[in-house]
């Protein structure tokens, strides 16, 4: 019988952040908003107005140790005539990073 055997192996611990995009083009004016939720953000941080694309979010929290996890995608309202149409989407980007021992 081996040294570990019987002995419990340590647990990995994941934090978790997401990068919400919402789009809305209600009224002829289009806006975005644009926000990460890190752990312990709160509210969390407003990238808006800073000129960044969202591939370059996403790239940056990569090169932060960050990967991405999950997507999700939101489309409602508009007149239906095409996927595009939409009054406002919501996208939602979500993230994990192993937690150092």
């Amino acid at each position: 019988m081996s040294a570990a055997a019987g002995k419990l192996a340590g647990m990995s611990a994941w934090q978790y952040a997401q990068l919400t995009i919402r789009l809305e083009g209600r009224g002829g004016e289009a806006s975005c908003t644009i926000l990460w939720h890190g752990p312990g953000q709160g509210l969390g941080e407003n990238f808006s107005d800073n000129g960044q694309t969202v591939l370059e979010l996403m790239n940056r929290a990569g090169a932060d140790g960050w990967e991405l996890a999950g997507l999700e995608e939101r489309r409602e309202g508009g007149d239906g005539r095409t996927y595009w149409d939409a009054a406002w989407s919501l996208t939602t980007y979500t993230f994990k990073r192993l937690v150092p021992p």
